[in-house]
């Protein structure tokens, strides 16, 4: 079945073949197909992509339908680069955690692997939480990759030694761990000290940060953070459901440093304010 998908904005995840459409459907002709699929991630985007869906309705005569995380529709499995690029793999759906902020729980449901397909970032919601064989497998895929990433977030309490052995033979470039709350820390910390032992630093590790409650405390976790030997990235907290949120300017400010490296660095080795930093 050829299949259009459509998306309400272009990121670095979006595929990019012939079959693959941002926003409303372009003053020329699209290729033979059988569906369009417009895809919504964030439900902020939803008004945009039930707009887009009677868009692309009048351009065609073929079945258009709407769905996305947003709208709940089923996780159960992977399709290589239908959704996301190629390059980007799920080795597993759902997790079998209870973090207060997540909905991937409730979306996707505990978790399960999938059949392993080839790619070099691993998304995984919590590819450590996968059985050791489960794991074995994925790393004897990687060993044909490279620039390997681990971009869904690794639970720092299960970082150990079987992992970091396996990803010693492997070409990583990044490992995205997450530190989310003041009591993440020590577990955070200790997860940076074993990978500094393996030969793993700050460039390699990154770490990703919910923001947006208590500024002088989030300023303490992300200090801490880059302290150990990782590069935070601070990301605003939204509300799974309903609008999006709207921050301060200050906010505002205050995210765009703590997510850009050069600004970080110029912070926190040199003491710069971020209110001095320049957008």
């Amino acid at each position: 079945m050829k299949i259009i998908r459509v998306f309400p904005r272009r990121t670095s995840y979006t595929p990019t073949d012939e079959f693959a459409f941002v926003g409303e459907p372009p003053g020329l002709l699209i290729p033979p197909h059988d569906e369009i699929h417009i895809s919504c991630v964030f439900t902020w985007d939803k008004p945009y992509c039930e707009q887009l869906k009677y868009q692309w309705e009048a351009y065609t005569d073929k079945p258009v339908k709407l769905g996305g995380p947003a709208y709940g529709s089923p996780a159960t499995d992977f399709t290589p680069g239908m959704y996301v690029k190629n390059g980007i793999t799920f080795t597993s759906r759902g997790c079998n955690g209870c973090c207060a902020w997540c909905v991937v729980p409730k979306r996707e449901g505990a978790l399960r692997e999938l059949p392993i397909t080839p790619g070099n970032i691993i998304q995984d919601n919590n590819f450590l939480q996968t059985s050791r064989s489960h794991k074995d497998r994925v790393f004897e895929m990687l060993e044909t990759q490279r620039g390997i990433c681990f971009k869904g977030g690794l639970k720092s309490s299960l970082v150990d030694e079987h992992f970091i052995e396996h990803i010693q033979a492997l070409h990583i470039s990044e490992l995205w761990l997450a530190c989310d709350t003041d009591s993440d820390i020590p577990a955070f910390a200790d997860a940076a000290a074993e990978l500094a032992k393996a030969g793993y630093n700050r460039k390699k590790i990154k770490c990703y940060a919910i923001i947006g409650d208590d500024m002088d405390a989030n300023e303490h976790r992300l200090q801490e953070i880059y302290k150990v030997g990782a590069m935070p990235f601070a990301q605003l907290y939204q509300p799974p459901d309903g609008p999006k949120r709207e921050y301060s300017a200050e906010w505002n400010k205050f995210h765009r440093m703590w997510s850009r490296p050069a600004s970080i660095v110029a912070h926190c080795e040199r003491g710069t304010d971020f209110r001095d930093f320049n957008t």
